[in-house]
């Protein structure tokens, strides 16, 4: 079993020693590698160095802004082990000490390419400034519901995949791109998780194969440079025409999703 720690990041090097010491300080024996992505943060050159320093080189700089959905693009198409497990971190976040224990024993199951979960969250000291923040988040770090699944009505349920959210390398490739554009071709920039993850439930097609993580195991920092504060109108439009006006996908091949699974099971065992 092995993990990719995926970290994205934008003007967040205030954060990054955080976010990065928490991964090196995780409870266990495992085999896992790690990439940060910065999009376009514009650093200085001391500032580059001190981030290539602390993750031993494994950063790839954006010179163009990508936004969330295409800089975690460009950092899985760095990743040629298709059966990796790949962990998304936002690089303003940390986790816990046991995170990738929990995301361990999920996987132990032979059925799963995909986990999410459940977050605390740090806001000091801005507590009076992000109380609206939670006014649109009633639904998130909770399950979906057998009756979603059945119908595979997630969209039309709302956004419930919260951190951690991990899923087998493989599973990002039968995803069409297209779906991470604007109508106009333009990114989307403020939803970027939801068009993927919308795509993977529906790819998958059941539960079983779909864990959700109760444990907190993530801390999902807020601070003023968090995207709902400068751009919540990007925000709110993104993650409306993601769940009601792109076309939802169909499931995977029964058979060809037991094939992928397989092989993972097999890799895990050799």
């Amino acid at each position: 079993m092995h993990f990719l720690f995926l970290i994205t990041g934008r003007q967040s090097i205030q954060f990054a020693k955080r976010c990065i010491y928490s991964i090196l300080g995780q409870k266990g024996n495992f085999s896992y590698d790690w990439l940060y992505v910065d999009d376009a943060s514009g650093y200085s050159t001391h500032d580059r160095k001190a981030l290539m320093q602390i993750m031993h080189e494994r950063v790839l700089f954006l010179e163009k802004r990508h936004f969330q959905i295409r800089a975690i693009a460009k950092g899985i198409s760095e990743i040629d082990h298709p059966n990796a497990i790949v962990c998304l971190v936002d690089g303003d976040d940390y986790l816990l000490g046991d995170a990738l224990f929990h995301v361990a024993k999920a996987y132990q199951n032979p059925n799963i390419a995909m986990t999410y979960g459940n977050v605390l969250i740090d806001f000091r000291p801005y507590q009076d400034l992000q109380s609206p923040y939670f006014l649109d988040k009633q639904g998130v770090n909770t399950e979906y519901s057998d009756e979603v699944w059945r119908n595979l009505s997630f969209r039309q349920d709302g956004f419930r995949c919260f951190h951690l959210r991990t899923f087998r390398r493989w599973l990002w490739d039968f995803i069409d791109p297209v779906v991470f554009n604007r109508p106009n071709g333009d990114p989307i920039r403020a939803s970027g998780d939801s068009a993927f993850v919308f795509p993977m439930l529906e790819l998958l097609g059941e539960k079983k194969h779909v864990v959700f993580i109760e444990t907190p195991i993530y801390v999902y920092r807020l601070h003023p440079g968090n995207v709902h504060c400068h751009d919540k109108k990007s925000q709110f439009e993104d993650l409306e025409f993601i769940r009601f006006f792109q076309k939802p996908f169909q499931p995977l091949d029964r058979a060809l999703l037991k094939w992928y699974l397989d092989g993972a099971c097999k890799e895990c065992v050799e």
